[in-house]
């Protein structure tokens, strides 16, 4: 029997990317080939938590492994997810000199030290999913602002003199308030500018107590509304790939319009939560016809019925609402487009080779969203695939996306398209020469969608 080791080098090489980081330690004991093979496996990406033994293990890295090893890391993590401390009590009473926070300085006092990584060309910085508790169930602003400013400051100031600039950049759990100090927005303006890669993971704080006011908050407005100039107008000329998910549905309230952005290499788009509402947000991903290979839609939705109160934070222009008899002071409007009708478009994006539309079932996994795992979104019509919105604290126009988030369903029966949307996204995988296999998984997700049923608190108001 042909042992492990006596493969080609290139199989060798595919077996490996699989494995374990506990298995490719112990493959480094095997024999001189699969130990070199697996050292470069090994150490191509780490991790470094905002813990006193992560911090220790990267220090001893730096300082005591063979240089060999220090040229092979091409990515890191850098993590806060396991950081927590009491917040409101450092917002109030000014304490900054606990363990938790003395561990917290020295963790992002290790951030300059990546210059020590040669080939270092992709990072993360990632933070606590979101701190749920101050007054009231309020998310704890103190972690969110004090913490992650902190920490995003230190970082700039160590990527922004790296021998080379990053040429991919995530952000994982990114609260939605920009940088406002002049002297941060030029770093952040300069790594950008030489990125290949983006990666947003946006949070957005939520009331506990009062969810329905989640929506509301000026600061989540303010960040999509202005995300296009902070974030991808300094990337445009060599962003190949972007991915941006949210807490909570964004593109039509809060508004992220993308009209006017253009990328001329982008490869790649993963959206994650985005609602659409207008086909604008449809030719915005065909304009990118001659570049797109790759394009992920996660627990992304139709609108196909709104009403508002603040028209001018969504992302439909004002003058195009109507009244409703039963929406008193709210503007109303709905949408034709079904998914059938965007996954026949997507037959012009004559490069895309890999389309993935449904839901991960990473969605919420320790509280936050799926992170790296567009790849694995399982493909399928699914039951968010069509939603209502309303901006109201009552209950005229029922859903769940937005206040009070319940449904009421018709008796009519189930959304007349599904069975359509879902044979124009098979036809769609088989045109590009993508296989699709329907699992258990799928089937069942699937077959959520096929139960969905109209809501009628769109036309009817709701007295419970």
């Amino acid at each position: 029997m042909q042992s492990l080791a006596s493969l080609p080098t290139e199989i060798l090489h595919k077996i490996i990317r699989f494995a374990e980081p506990e298995s490719l330690k112990t493959l480094r004991q095997v024999c001189r080939s699969l130990a070199e093979i697996g050292k470069e496996r090994l150490f191509e990406s780490i991790t470094v938590y905002a813990t006193e033994e992560s911090c220790d293990k990267f220090t001893d890295f730096l300082e005591n492994e063979d240089h060999d090893c220090l040229h092979l890391v091409t990515k890191v993590y850098l993590d806060l997810s396991e950081f927590e401390y009491d917040g409101y009590r450092v917002y109030n009473y000014g304490i900054w000199e606990g363990p938790r926070e003395k561990t917290f300085r020295r963790f992002v006092r290790l951030f300059p030290r990546l210059k020590e990584l040669p080939r270092l060309r992709s990072i993360v910085l990632g933070f606590y999913p979101e701190s749920t508790g101050g007054v009231d169930g309020v998310s704890d602003v103190p972690y969110a602002f004090g913490i992650r400013s902190a920490a995003i400051k230190e970082f700039l100031s160590a990527i922004t003199t790296l021998p080379q600039m990053p040429q991919e950049l995530a952000f994982r759990e990114l609260l939605n308030v920009n940088e406002s100090n002049q002297e941060e927005v030029e770093k952040i303006e300069k790594v950008l500018q030489s990125l290949r890669s983006l990666r947003l993971n946006i949070t957005n704080p939520h009331n506990v107590g009062d969810p329905e006011t989640t929506l509301h908050h000026d600061d989540m407005h303010t960040f999509f509304s202005t995300l296009p100039s902070f974030w991808l107008h300094p990337a445009l000329q060599n962003l190949e790939h972007l991915t941006i998910y949210s807490n909570v549905y964004f593109g039509y309230y809060p508004k992220l319009d993308l009209r006017g952005v253009h990328f001329p290499r982008l490869s790649t788009v993963a959206l994650g939560n985005y609602a659409f509402v207008h086909d604008s947000q449809l030719d915005w991903i065909l304009s990118h016809r001659d570049t797109l290979t790759e394009l992920y839609l996660d627990g992304c939705t139709i609108l196909w019925a709104v009403a508002s109160y603040n028209k001018e934070r969504t992302y439909l222009d004002p003058d195009s609402y109507t009244t409703h008899p039963e929406l008193k002071g709210r503007g109303y409007a709905t949408y034709d487009t079904r998914w059938h009708h965007y996954f026949k478009s997507f037959h012009e994006l004559q490069h895309l080779r890999h389309f993935r539309y449904g839901n991960s079932e990473h969605w919420w996994g320790n509280k936050t969203t799926p992170f790296e795992r567009e790849t694995e979104i399982i493909i399928g019509m699914h039951e968010e695939s069509y939603l209502t919105f309303s901006d109201s604290y009552e209950q005229e126009l029922s859903y769940d996306y937005g206040a009070w988030f319940r449904i009421k369903w018709e008796e009519r029966g189930p959304l007349p398209w599904i069975e359509e949307d879902q044979t124009s996204l098979e036809e769609l995988l088989a045109k590009i020469g993508q296989k699709y296999v329907i699992d258990e998984a799928t089937e069942h997700q699937i077959a959520l969608a096929r139960e969905l049923r109209r809501p009628r608190a769109a036309v009817t108001p709701i007295h419970e």
